[in-house]
């Protein structure tokens, strides 16, 4: 049975646009229908803008990270694409080529699960991770289960230039080494710190959440033995620490992001990109896909506007999230709108954030808090507090 999302949930909102008109019907949901009529740009809010978040659950306080990748992107954007390619080209290429400088920020900030920062499975070794870019072309490529990468944002750039729309597993693994990319360990002392939660959670008498009602050992499918114990299960993970190289050490307790960067562009000229990178989550079986890469749920992009979403993979993708909101943006309605109406079957328990922009503006809502920064030509937002029921 699906949660009803209730009306007064926390959020954490933003949205730089008009008066925002009622939502109307949602494909495959019921809701208060009310006539929307299409609202004229302000062309004071069009113009090239991007907004980043560091994943559902990550703290406003660490909205410094997706501050500084904004910045990174925004210095893209502005300074143009490749010398000498036609007005056009530049155009189609300026949104991708700022998507991808700042989920490469992101990515190498350890704070966030992505790159550097991904999670650790529940063998204690292995990483997984996920990334994957579209454009309002209809541009899309994404890959899914790969490791030692330092920017997965650039593997799925590959894939979209190939005739394929995701590559997975070992055949993505080598993929990614034909590209000349950086290699880099990714199974850092936070991602360690998050799998011991996770362990101290799995272990739990009851055990808590969707593990407790499956036999997670009788499907084991990693290469080594599942443990029996708590006391078994950080052994092996001690092992594997001691293993790995060492690390520095770093001035910051890990959180409890358990996902996904999410970057949307809109430049000058009104061209749209999305991205989308991600460590996964911790608790996983070997193999385990979530939101990022499935075309449709945890991002789009077309000519109306970009949608990046974060959050429980699995409930993302049973909403079909991203293109729900985009939908609405095509069909009017103000970002902020969108989302909400988007996300009203996912439970608080579940965790969904969205951002999006169209030429109406840009929006950006979760079911608890999320760091997020935007950047457009009058200077820099970002999240500096846990908003509750409503509006910044």
């Amino acid at each position: 049975m699906r949660h009803r999302r209730p009306w007064m949930l926390t959020l954490v909102a933003l949205a730089a646009c008009h008066a925002a008109p009622s939502v109307g019907e949602v494909p495959g949901r019921s809701v208060d229908r009310v006539a929307v009529e299409r609202i004229e740009a302000d062309p004071a809010r069009v113009g090239p803008l991007i907004l980043a978040h560091g994943g559902q659950g990550s703290p406003a306080s660490r909205s410094d990270g997706p501050a500084a990748a904004v910045e990174l992107g925004f210095a893209q954007l502005e300074g143009g694409s490749d010398p000498g390619s036609s007005e056009q080209v530049a155009a189609e290429q300026a949104a991708v080529a700022a998507a991808i400088a700042t989920i490469e920020a992101l990515e190498d900030d350890p704070r966030f699960n992505a790159g550097t920062g991904a999670n650790l499975r529940l063998d204690g070794v292995s990483i997984e991770a996920d990334a994957a870019i579209m454009d309002d072309r209809a541009r899309f490529g994404a890959v899914a289960g790969i490791a030692g990468i330092r920017h997965p944002i650039r593997v799925a750039e590959a894939v979209a230039d190939s005739p394929h729309l995701l590559l997975v597993g070992d055949g993505a693994q080598r993929f990614a080494a034909t590209l000349d990319l950086e290699a880099r360990d990714l199974a850092t002392p936070e991602a360690r710190a998050k799998l011991e939660r996770g362990y101290a959670r799995l272990f739990s008498e009851p055990a808590e959440g969707p593990w407790a009602q499956w036999d997670w050992r009788a499907h084991w499918n990693f290469e080594t033995p599942a443990p029996a114990s708590l006391e078994e299960a950080m052994a092996l993970l001690r092992a594997a620490e001691l293993a790995a190289a060492e690390q520095p050490e770093r001035a910051f307790e890990p959180d409890q992001t358990q996902d996904t960067v999410g970057v949307v562009v809109r430049t000058a000229q009104g061209r749209y990109a999305a991205a989308l990178s991600t460590g996964g989550t911790t608790l996983a079986i070997h193999g385990r896909v979530g939101d990022v890469p499935v075309l449709g749920a945890g991002l789009y992009a077309g000519p109306e506007g970009a949608v990046a979403a974060t959050g429980k993979g699995e409930a993302i993708i049973r909403e079909r999230v991203a293109a729900r909101v985009y939908d609405l943006l095509a069909r009017g309605h103000m970002p902020k709108d969108a989302i909400n109406a988007a996300i009203r079957e996912i439970s608080p328990e579940e965790g969904v954030g969205v951002i999006a922009v169209s030429q109406l503006g840009w929006g950006a809502v979760a079911t608890s808090q999320m760091a997020w920064a935007a950047r457009d030509r009058e200077g820099r937002h970002q999240a500096d507090t846990f908003i509750q029921h409503g509006d910044r």
